[in-house]
């Protein structure tokens, strides 16, 4: 084999390998996370906990959990497989509230619509001055890979730029999951 010939085709292998690594151009679907698209559950008569299941994109569902006033939500993928993204041990252990829609950040591979992020709204409690509690809204952002899902990023959403860093921290590849609440920072 000439020369040429295999640096052709060693530039083409590489060429093809940094596509493949490439992170597709997302874009945003909302889906609601209220209301009557969404089926409820009673989990425990007695303390009120509940689930809706409600639609998502790409056969993928969320099931929105509400447990003492504190709200969470699981990814259901198309294969039934439920990814916990845990807002009460990652985003806040206090009293929490989820907007009404979730934004899907999805990408086009392979000729589909495949969720890579979910951001949702969430009114938390910031008990940080015990004598001065006060709701404060953030942006929750969690990727969704093949097999996992997890919570990358909050985002505070005061600012005029939240819905625009929420979107930057879901495109960004490779982030590493939130463990805990503390400690989380706010951009």
């Amino acid at each position: 084999m000439n020369i040429r010939l295999m640096g052709l085709m060693a530039a083409m292998a590489i060429g093809c390998s940094a596509g493949a690594d490439a992170q597709p151009n997302p874009t945003s679907v909302y889906t609601d996370i209220a209301g009557k698209s969404c089926q409820k559950s009673v989990d425990d008569k007695v303390c009120g906990a509940y689930t809706l299941t409600c639609p998502g994109v790409g056969k993928y569902r969320l099931h929105i959990l509400d447990d003492d006033g504190r709200n969470s939500i699981d990814i259901v993928s198309p294969d039934a497989r439920i990814f916990s993204l845990n807002y009460w041990d990652v985003v806040t252990p206090g009293f929490s509230t989820l907007g009404k829609k979730a934004e899907w950040r999805v990408a086009n591979i392979a000729g589909k619509s495949v969720p890579v992020a979910l951001i949702v709204r969430l009114s938390v409690m910031d008990q940080s001055d015990p004598e001065r509690p006060k709701r404060r809204a953030v942006l929750v952002v969690a990727r969704i890979g093949k097999d996992t899902a997890c919570v990358v990023d909050v985002v505070d959403a005061a600012s005029a730029a939240a819905n625009a860093a929420a979107r930057a921290a879901a495109d960004r590849p490779a982030q590493a999951c939130l463990k805990s609440v503390a400690p989380w920072s706010v951009r």
